[in-house]
């Protein structure tokens, strides 16, 4: 099995820093660990490599500008002015990154910069610019975090060889804590293993195959969008230099992507911005003041002014300004102060020579803060034949850190010879005036044909290694020896090369064996420069080629300049009498025109303008054209013409004079172009023809706004309308604040002027690109609910909505505040774009659907519960405004209530009650729940919803009926079966009631009182009513009657409403006499013990039972009953039936059987004749009957053995035909029953 092994992750975010490794790090147990990248790999927080020179020097060799262009340089020089900008901003907000403050300036949530133009995307363009931007940001220091925030450190097997433990280290530091962190740019990442071994089964068992390779590779859930948008992961985007193929690309740059500080999130968009939050706090890091490691200075840096260690006071006593009070107690050269082992320890030296005087020290290996700040700045190379250079010097003040000697604290003597008492050196910075002569570009671009790589796919781009980089990790050791291989810290330094790949100068022609094929000349390009996301923001290279002016480098030429004809249709036929500025270009054919440098508009021999550097306007060395834009109105007039001018010398006039008239103004742009124009400040307009020598029309002063379609948007009436306009020049203008009415708000703009009063000389529809749109600080004037009339007061969040104002257009977040102006946390918001919400164009409404606010903590139902909306636009946000505030609810619906403990049964009781549970939505509107009727009627019973003891939520209501109960509650007791009872939810809306299909009953556990219907304690069965008093008497489901104990009696039923039980109300019930519903089973119920039964009452809510004494404990019996004839009253035993009426029973012939019923409750047998007199009195007890006496179970038959008779009184069994026999029978209840004569004998 493989093992990995991570501990201590902290969430934060995060950078990698890049530097070489040492080779003991690129390989674990035969393993290689992929550590591929030119640069190096990941290094540790103390190891890093960084420049320690704060200016550095780049150039464009001839194949770069031949290649690409200016389009091209400027492109790289944008990259440049982004790092620039970021070290040393130009709106002077900090300076350097020791004042870097990652939340104040913009980067605190910055996590991507990333944009898409999809004309790029669609032509697999990518874009330069970026691309050189995270090539320097690598070259910088940092590395790409998707990539390298975990790494291996280094891999072994256990004993048994059965596992490979691979150990992993975090090397992704937090900007703020610089503690490892598994965050980037505010994404979590995990990672796995990737390898190519066998994955079964298992290591050490056959076929098991040991990888060659092995590597960990970051992965992640997120999808917010942010994942892999470090700037320092560009390179990434590249496959190359890596055994594995990603999983996921670790990068987001690819075809049509850029990135840019106007994509910024941090909240600014200055160039600076397209650096991430990461990248910046990477770099801030690295080059703080304040983060010291020793470091020496490059090779080509030399001393300009020394270092003052002196105090000022000593400076006029010594000679130099090196001079020391002593030397270093370590002896040696004191340049290396405080000093540390180069490779091997040294023997400490055991004497302290005092120098001789020598020249100034210089102070290499020190200890040094970051340079703080860097800045590039492009040099001049010929960019032509690619050999000329111009050199520079550059100079710096080098701060580093000293011991400045020993202390001397005091001496032991005060005579000559005594010895000094040095004491700790104090650590103190120091300075020394340092320079370098530059006689190379410290960076160099080039345009080159790559090649291809072993898969046939272009190799896009190539840079130097750090092969020149120093090392300075021997200077750093202690004098205790480690066993730890490192690389770092170290300093880096150029020259660097940055090659681009060459692709468009080949026709590609596929050929699989075929006969022929015919060609074709299709040219493909790789490189562009995306400006922005329109299809006109991207430049696609090869752009800009000159070979004339190379060519006229290579041999210049030995004269002047001669021009032979002036054209405005291309040089077919010189100009005739007037030459439109706006419109035309001019043309100059003539003789070495290529050596052009200045070209002159005269008026006479008064040169009215000057243009200069006239290269880039060089066709051919035979023919110069002017484009429009670029002649003034100081050039306009009459009898105007044209000579140039070379190293050399300038040429004649050219042969034509000619008028220079304005035409139409042109806009080429505005500060604004791509981006949201806020119509209350200035815009800043750029173009040409703004000021004119025509008198009635000297300058722009009216304006109209169009949309893309070139269709007038305002003013309404499709004219112009004046505002006011600061025209600085002929190609600068500036429109004041708050000119543009809101009409002309919306997307894709377009700016047109007028120097008139009417459309005739109204600006082009150019090809600049257009203002994203115009906009403002959003304003809301009102907003409507569904059904509701505006301003309401009132957001139903189940129905649709309409906010109206001004400048809602360029809405990018809506959110519920309180109305104290706080959010909500998490706040309350829908980022746009967002399912459901419509955002007018002309910014007039914003449309919400319903259901678009998911979440209900704003819900309420109190109308003191006021909110507002808040808009956030690409402006700024609305304002607070108590006209407009409203409660936010929805409609409550109850889906389910939760099972009572009995089903359909809401047992009330505050103590062994049932809680209630009510789901749904849109509950946290409810103010109060209700108990009504089946049928909707009221029951004047209910709960406040923010009482103690209710837990509401928008999809629960929870009740702790311990704390809280209905009021009234016995108005909504269920009396009977059929009163069922449902929730009703009272809210800001309509009343929300519980499903029919669960409606239920409600009451509270019975309990017992009183029962009254007994004779003496006796329930006479048969003719006694008993009524039941208590509460919770409602729904009664069953009574029984229960031993003393309160047991059931076997084979007893219960009875309900059906079978003899009538509710008279909550409290009191009756059970009428010989209940239907006991009638089959009674009897087993009949008891003559004293206070042996009670009665046991079953609701849904529980059960009572009667009292164990006379207040509710009792007998059971009925009256005793005979058959009507004596032959089945007598039937069996020794009665013989007889012939006559009566029959005769026979002593002798066996057992007295006595027929009937309810003998079971009986307590006596009297045995007598017909004239009454009593032969003997028997007391019997069914559950122990005496010896001789039975009665069966049912209580139907007395069984009495002749035995019996005689012991009591023989003679009742006498032959005496004066007299007839019978038995009464007395029940516990002293109720008798007396059977028919019959005679006897013995």
């Amino acid at each position: 099995m493989l093992l990995v092994l991570l501990t201590g992750l902290n969430l934060a975010q995060g950078f990698v820093m890049i530097g070489p490794m040492h080779t003991n790090r690129l390989t674990a147990l035969g393993m290689d660990l992929n550590y591929w990248d030119d640069l190096g790999g990941p290094k540790e927080r103390k190891s890093f490599f960084r420049w320690n020179t704060p200016s550095l020097v780049y150039s464009f060799d001839a194949s770069f500008i031949t290649y690409f262009g200016l389009e091209g340089r400027f492109a790289i020089k944008e990259a440049f002015d982004i790092l620039n900008d970021f070290f040393q901003p130009v709106d002077e907000s900090y300076s350097g990154m020791t004042e870097l403050d990652l939340a104040d300036h913009g980067f605190l949530g910055n996590y991507n910069t990333t944009w898409v133009n999809t004309t790029a995307q669609n032509q697999s363009i990518l874009d330069i610019k970026s691309l050189t931007l995270g090539l320097l940001v690598n070259q910088l220091g940092l590395g790409n975090p998707h990539r390298y925030a975990f790494s291996i450190h280094d891999a072994t097997t256990n004993q048994a060889s059965t596992m490979i433990n691979f150990r992993v280290r975090l090397r992704n530091f937090d900007p703020i804590t610089e503690n490892p962190t598994d965050m980037i740019n505010n994404v979590k990442y995990s990672y796995r293993l990737v390898h190519d071994g066998t994955n079964s089964p298992g290591v050490g068992n056959a076929p098991f195959i040991m990888p060659t390779f092995a590597d960990m590779e970051e992965f992640t859930t997120d999808t917010s969008g942010n994942a892999w948008s470090s700037v320092a992961a560009i390179a990434d985007a590249f496959y190359g230099n890596s055994l594995i193929y990603w999983t996921d690309k670790p990068s987001l740059y690819d075809f049509g992507v850029y990135y840019d500080g106007m994509n910024a999130m941090g909240g600014k968009n200055q160039p600076r911005h397209a650096l991430t939050y990461d990248d910046a706090g990477g770099l801030r890091y690295l080059y703080r003041n304040n983060n010291y490691v020793y470091e020496t200075l490059p090779l080509n840096v030399v001393l300009v002014v020394p270092t003052q260690l002196l105090p000022l006071t000593a400076v006029p006593v010594f000679p130099g300004p090196f001079g020391r009070p002593y030397p270093s107690s370590l002896g040696g050269n004191p340049n290396f102060i405080p000093r540390r082992n180069t490779g091997y320890i040294p023997a400490l030296p055991i004497t302290s020579v005092l120098p001789a005087q020598g020249p100034p020290p210089f102070f290499d290996l020190a200890m040094r803060g970051g340079i703080d700040k860097i800045q590039f700045y492009e040099q001049p190379f010929d960019s032509l034949l690619g050999i000329t250079f111009t050199p520079t010097n550059l100079t710096w003040t080098d701060t580093f850190v000293t011991t400045n000697g020993q202390n001397i604290i005091g001496a032991d003597k005060t005579v000559p010879g005594s010895e000094l008492f040095l004491g700790v050196p104090e650590l103190k910075t120091a300075t020394q005036e340092v320079g370098r002569a530059v006689w190379m570009p410290d960076i160099i671009f080039v345009a080159d044909d790559l090649g291809l790589s072993p898969d046939g796919v272009p190799i896009g781009w190539n840079r130097t290694g750090p092969g020149t980089w120093i090392d300075n990790f021997t200077n750093t050791l202690g004098p205790t020896p480690t066993f730890d291989t490192n690389v770092g810290p170290g300093v880096i330094t150029g020259p660097i090369q940055f090659s681009f790949t060459k692709i468009h100068e080949e026709f590609e022609l596929i050929w699989s064996g075929e006969a022929s094929i015919v060609g074709n000349q299709n040219t493909y390009s790789l490189w562009g420069h995306i400006r922005g996301p329109g299809p006109k923001d991207v430049v696609i290279f090869p752009r800009d080629v000159r070979h004339a002016i190379i060519e006229n480098s290579i041999a210049p030429a030995s004269d002047v300049p001669k021009i032979t004809r002036v054209s405005d249709d291309g040089g077919t036929t010189a100009i005739s009498t007037a030459y439109t500025r706006t419109t035309e270009t001019l043309t100059l054919i003539g003789q070495r025109l290529a050596s052009v440098r200045v070209i002159q508009i005269l008026n006479g021999n008064v040169v009215v303008q000057s243009i200069a550097p006239a290269t880039e306007y060089v066709i051919s060395d035979s023919r110069l054209d002017i484009p429009v834009g670029i002649i003034s109105d100081a050039a306009e007039g009459t009898d105007r013409e044209i000579r140039v001018w070379s190293t050399l010398g300038y040429s004649e006039k050219g042969p034509q004079k000619f008028t220079i008239e304005t035409g139409n103004p042109v806009l080429t742009g505005t500060n604004a172009d791509g981006l949201v124009y806020n119509r209350a400040e200035p815009l800043l307009i750029q173009g040409y023809g703004f000021k004119s020598v025509d008198v009635n029309a000297t300058k722009i002063a009216y304006v109209r706004i169009d949309d893309a379609s070139g269709n007038a948007v305002w003013p309404t009436d499709g004219n112009v309308t004046s505002v006011t306009l600061d025209v600085k020049s002929d190609t600068l203008a500036e429109l004041s604040r708050d000119m543009v009415s809101s009409i002309a708000d919306g997307s894709n703009r377009r700016l047109r002027l007028s120097r008139i009063d009417n459309n005739t000389q109204l600006s082009s529809t150019n090809d600049v690109r257009l203002i994203s749109a115009i906009s403002a600080k959003p304003e809301i004037t009102s907003y409507t609910t569904e059904g509701m009339a505006a301003n309401s007061g009132e957001y139903r969040r189940d129905k649709t909505l309409d906010i109206n104002g001004t400048a809602l257009n360029t809405t990018y977040r809506i959110e519920i505040i309180k109305a104290d102006g706080t959010s909500y946390s998490p706040a309350l918001a829908l980022d746009l774009p967002h399912p459901g919400v419509y955002v007018e164009d002309n910014g007039s409404r914003i449309q919400l659907s319903a259901d678009v606010f998911t979440s209900a903590a704003a819900d309420s139902n109190s109308s003191d519960d006021t909110h507002e909306f808040k808009i956030f636009n690409a402006i700024n946000n609305t304002d607070q405004n108590a006209s407009f505030r409203f409660n936010v609810n929805r409609q409550p619906f109850i889906n389910f209530i939760g099972a009572f403990s009995s089903t359909g049964a809401f047992n009330r009781d505050k103590t062994v009650g049932d809680d209630i549970f009510i789901a749904g939505t849109g509950l946290k509107s409810v103010g109060r729940i209700h108990l009504i009727d089946a049928n909707g009627s009221g029951l004047n019973s209910s709960i406040e919803a923010n009482a103690t003891g209710v837990t509401l939520t928008d999809a629960s209501i929870i009740i702790d009926t311990s704390v809280i109960q209905f009021s009234n509650p016995g108005n909504a007791d269920s009396v009977g079966t059929q009163q069922f009872r449902l929730f009703s939810l009272e809210s800001a809306r309509d009343n929300a009631t519980s499903p029919a299909a669960q409606r239920f009953h409600i009451g509270t556990p019975p309990t017992f009182s009183t029962l009254s219907g007994l004779t003496s304690n006796h329930y006479r069965r048969d003719s006694d009513t008993l009524e039941f008093n208590g509460t919770g008497l409602g729904m009664v489901t069953k009574v029984e009657i229960v031993d003393a104990a309160g047991q059931p009696i076997s084979g007893l039923n219960a009875i309900n409403t059906s079978g003899g039980v009538t509710i008279v109300d909550g409290t009191s019930f009756t059970i009428t006499a010989d209940a239907p519903g006991w009638r089959p089973t009674l009897h087993l119920a009949d008891s003559i013990g004293s206070l042996s039964r009670r009665l046991k009452v079953t609701t849904p809510y529980g059960t009572a039972t009667t009292d164990t004494n006379a207040s509710g404990a009792f007998t059971v019996s009925g009256t005793p009953s005979f058959f009507g004839v004596s032959q089945a009253t007598f039937a069996g035993g020794g009665y013989d039936g007889g012939t006559s009426t009566a029959g005769t029973y026979d002593l002798s012939s066996g057992p007295l059987h006595i027929n009937g019923r309810n003998f079971r409750g009986v307590k006596q047998i009297v045995l007598e004749d017909n004239a009454s007199t009593t032969y003997a009195t028997i007391n019997v007890n069914a559950d122990a009957p005496p010896q001789g006496i039975n009665i069966n179970a049912d209580g139907t038959l007395i069984t009495i053995t002749g035995a019996t008779i005689s012991s009591h009184n023989a003679t009742w069994a006498a032959n005496d035909s004066s007299l007839m026999k019978r038995v009464t029978l007395i029940s516990v209840a002293d109720q008798n029953g007396t059977t028919q004569d019959i005679n006897t004998q013995p």
